[in-house]
């Protein structure tokens, strides 16, 4: 079963399993490919930024992959969604293929927008299965999945940014997902 895990402010998790339609494009380079951390663009604070679909993989074998962004339909008793924004909602899948257990809710995840990287707001809503706290542990050779949402402001959509970190930054650095959510 899916799990999410949250904190305060700009950085949220939330989690359940949904049904995406995805297909990214990631600046020359084929969709849905595992990108190496050598790979990957490095962005301003020293993390990577990858294209949505591609697959980061750590060099330990941990995997990383967030689905392109699609439109989202928060039902009416959800949490934060603002009526003039523009929700979004994505898949992030963690694979463990290291050799130790992989603590989940250490997991962080922020979404910035638009030419500036505005911040956005989470949106939980218990009725279309978002906002599960994700908790425990993913054991060496196993995959989970949750789907996470946002409320975008709508003039921002064009540009998304998907921040992933998989351990408060302890062990892991930050991974950016980027492209546009229309």
């Amino acid at each position: 079963m899916p799990r999410a895990a949250r904190t305060t402010g700009a950085l949220v998790v939330a989690g359940a399993l949904a049904a995406l339609a995805a297909c990214g494009s990631g600046g020359g380079k084929a969709a849905g490919h595992t990108v190496s951390p050598s790979a990957a663009s490095p962005s301003a604070e020293g993390s990577r930024v990858v294209a949505f679909e591609d697959t980061y993989a750590y060099e330990d074998g941990l995997k990383v992959k967030v689905t392109r962004p699609t439109a989202f339909k928060p039902s009416v008793t959800s949490l934060g969604h603002k009526p003039e924004n523009s929700p979004i909602a994505f898949m992030v899948t963690l694979t463990n293929d290291t050799k130790q257990t992989f603590e989940v809710s250490g997991v962080l995840i922020r979404v910035k927008a638009g030419e500036k990287g505005d911040p956005t707001e989470q949106i939980f809503d218990t009725a279309r299965g978002v906002g599960n706290p994700l908790t425990g542990s993913l054991p060496p050779g196993k995959s989970d999945t949750a789907t996470f949402a946002f409320d975008v402001p709508a003039a921002n959509t064009g540009k998304v940014d998907v921040e992933v970190r998989p351990d408060f930054g302890v062990k892991y650095n930050s991974v950016h997902w980027t492209g546009s959510a229309r």
